[in-house]
């Protein structure tokens, strides 16, 4: 008996000849219909939190390689509210078994039943993401490697690839491929052990900081970062290239290192019989191993050049005043915020939203420090999004990854460059969220109020510990680097602007998204509104 699709809950799409003309003039209307659902349940999609005003394919590129048959869609969403963003989308038709194993397999993959209307009869077929499909994967792989070019009808995409692709990732395109979980914002596939494809779904002209960062870092020869080995930009006359995809070489891992910390951090609060001591002490050579090899991801990108984009500029009192502004700006609209949502919040996030906003002017005269004392530093390029879930941990060492920045700000921003402390800042929040989660995981399971209280001052501990030892590896690989202020006062006061603006980011997040883990900032916030 011959597979069947399973015809449930899909939309049909009937076109003649060649489900390619599904994006053709008179036809691309059924599909753009389709399109707002087909975001709103997509892993990637960062417009959730708002209202689609409408969809429209602005963009078609057909991806012909070979024997498989793809197509690059540029998806253009305006919202009720704010302004419009763009998408990417790489599609293929699958027929017969290859779609029934498609649905099977990637279910969340599948747009629409297609229906090819031809003269011997219709074909019925499904609409799917290709990069599900191994051939369209490893097509495109191969694609980048030759440095093909794909014709659209307004722009062209351009593959390139490094000396280095070849021998590097021989037999890669022919390897089993994989799309990774866990990725928010963009959409990454593994080729076995050789390389990854990261597609990035939400298009911006210009340079991606992920694939300029990762080019220095590969010319440098800073052996922390993988490696990159290709990309795919589209160009368009009178415009500035974006990037679309990158290909990057696989780094053997055991996963990254939110995950290696939360798994050793309960393993330690697990034992109730131990010593308060021992779950600090324990992880404290991993943290200052990581605050190295952070420190010599600085002092790469602190390397003096003639590229603009990536020489060292030194801060003056207009910056710092700029700055002052922009954080104090944030914070204020952060804790509005906090006021607005303080009564969805349960009791205890509650007391401590009060708590945060009665201490609303000390935490905003902290952020004026900078300007009084004008440190003599400069500013360099960072990662910009450092934390914990963007460094692999391998089984012995830390590989640090996506250099794209925050999403959800705009792209110069992202390129913007910093005192670096902003990174060390971004990973210090990190271990306060890895004690936060692993205390209330641990104290789920425990049953009497003082199991609580050792779990309490546990995770503190290892806080504590964690943060001193990062910090120590840190500032001892930096040495006398131009980025880090001489004095340990400015380092301290710069330390603490960062975090209270990273710890309103997260406040902020949460309070949009998971209002029950509000009390990870909030608790942040409180610790420093302490007079130091």
């Amino acid at each position: 008996m011959s597979p069947t699709i399973n015809h449930r809950l899909l939309s049909v799409l009937t076109v003649k000849d060649n489900w390619e003309r599904l994006f053709e003039r008179d036809t691309v209307g059924a599909l753009e219909a389709l399109l707002p659902s087909a975001l709103l349940s997509a892993r990637w999609y960062g417009g959730k939190a708002r209202t689609i005003a409408a969809v429209r394919v602005r963009e078609t590129i057909p991806l012909h390689t070979g024997a498989h048959s793809m197509a690059l869609i540029f998806i253009d969403v305006s919202y009720k509210d704010g302004g419009p963003e763009v998408y990417t989308m790489v599609l293929t038709a699958s027929f017969g078994e290859p779609a029934v194993q498609i649905q099977q397999a990637h279910p969340q993959a599948v747009l629409a039943e297609v229906t090819i209307a031809g003269r011997n009869g219709d074909r019925s077929g499904l609409l799917h993401d290709a990069l599900s499909d191994h051939a369209c994967a490893g097509a495109m792989l191969q694609a980048i490697r030759q440095g093909n070019g794909f014709q659209g009808g307004n722009g062209k995409l351009l593959a390139s690839s490094s000396p280095a692709f070849s021998t590097a990732l021989a037999g890669a395109a022919s390897a089993e491929s994989s799309v990774m979980r866990g990725e928010q914002s963009n959409t990454s596939v593994r080729f076995g052990r050789h390389a990854i494809l990261k597609l990035y779904r939400r298009f911006e002209p210009g340079l991606n900081p992920d694939l300029e960062i990762g080019r220095v870092l590969t010319a440098r020869g800073y052996a922390h970062s993988p490696a990159v080995l290709g990309s795919l930009e589209y160009t368009r006359p009178n415009q500035q290239p974006g990037i679309v995809a990158i290909v990057s070489r696989f780094v053997e891992n055991q996963g990254d290192a939110w995950r290696f910390t939360l798994s050793e951090l309960e393993a330690e609060l697990g034992d109730s019989s131990g010593p308060a001591a021992r779950a600090s002490s324990a992880y404290a050579d991993a943290a200052a191993l990581l605050g190295r090899r952070t420190a010599e991801l600085h002092l790469t990108l602190a390397q003096d050049t003639a590229d603009p984009s990536f020489a060292p500029e030194p801060c003056g009192p207009d910056y710092w005043q700029s700055l002052c502004d922009r954080m104090t700006r944030f914070v204020e609209d952060s804790l509005a915020l906090l006021d607005r949502r303080l009564q969805n919040l349960d009791e205890s996030n509650r007391q401590l939203a009060t708590l945060v906003l009665e201490s609303k002017a000390f935490l905003l005269s902290r952020l004026e420090a900078p300007v009084e004392r004008n440190p003599q530093v400069v500013r360099i390029r960072c990662h910009g999004d450092f934390h914990l879930g963007q460094v692999l941990y391998t089984g012995r060492d830390f590989v640090i990854i996506d250099f794209e920045g925050e999403p959800a700000r705009p792209l110069a921003e992202r390129r913007a460059k910093h005192v670096p402390i902003v990174d060390v800042a971004g990973m210090i929040r990190s271990f306060h969220y890895a004690a936060s989660a692993a205390r209330d995981r641990a104290g789920s399971r425990s049953g009497g109020g003082e199991r609580r209280f050792d779990l309490e001052q546990r995770t503190k501990q290892w806080y504590r510990s964690a943060t001193d030892a990062f910090l120590s590896g840190y500032t001892e690989t930096t040495g006398k680097a131009p980025f880090l202020p001489e004095q340990s006062d400015d380092r301290d006061m710069l330390l603490g602007a960062y975090l209270i603006e990273k710890a309103c980011y997260e406040l902020s997040y949460e309070l949009n998204n998971r209002p029950s883990w509000a009390g990870i900032p909030l608790s942040g916030l409180l610790q420093l509104a302490q007079p130091t």
